[in-house]
């Protein structure tokens, strides 16, 4: 997967997503291959609607400097039951080789954004917990790459978001980092 991992980071994510669904799609048969073809493009209004509302809450009710923003999943493969997006601010950006840094934000939004459209997929992933479908190799693979299709959706989202929103948002003119919780090495910033 390190492969995938250096295609986030170079900005490749449309390449990394055809890569991982191709892998995905010459496993056995199961529900984790449900994402294969499907996106999140259906949330860039709801996603750009929660930038402006919590940008506005961080510079005007907080009187932040925000310099940068992190959207970030909840722990989708243990919290099945709801997928959302949270947001945090951050008056300064550190450099990210050490993911540490980002537990010092400077704000973080009281609501969430509600993934929708992956039903599904939370479906499948609570009966491979509860069945313990990780003691299969190729199961547990399967569920890997859905994972980071997971991801690279969220982050094919946020780039859409931000680039239909540059010029006209401030928040859009300033770095984004999209990933997940737990899953640091994924982060992708949009510059």
């Amino acid at each position: 997967m390190l492969q995938i991992q250096q295609l986030i980071q170079t900005g490749q994510i449309e390449t990394a997503i055809h890569e991982t669904e191709t892998m995905l799609g010459q496993l056995p048969a199961s529900g984790f291959q449900y994402i294969i073809g499907k996106d999140l493009l259906h949330l860039t209004g709801p996603l750009t609607a929660y930038f402006n509302y919590f940008y506005t809450v961080m510079t005007e009710d907080e009187e932040l400097e925000v310099k940068a923003l992190y959207l970030e999943m909840n722990s989708f493969t243990i919290q099945y039951d709801q997928w959302f997006l949270h947001l945090l601010a951050y008056e300064s950006l550190a450099h990210h080789d050490n993911p540490d840094w980002l537990a010092d934000f400077s704000g973080e939004a009281q609501k969430r954004l509600n993934i929708t459209g992956f039903e599904a997929l939370q479906e499948t992933n609570k009966q491979y917990m509860q069945t313990e479908g990780y003691r299969d190799d190729q199961l547990r693979q399967a569920c890997e790459l859905q994972e980071y299709l997971i991801i690279l959706r969220l982050q094919e989202l946020a780039l859409k978001t931000i680039r239909t929103n540059k010029g006209k948002a401030p928040w859009a003119n300033i770095p984004v980092l999209v990933g997940a919780h737990d899953y640091e090495d994924l982060i992708f910033t949009i510059q």
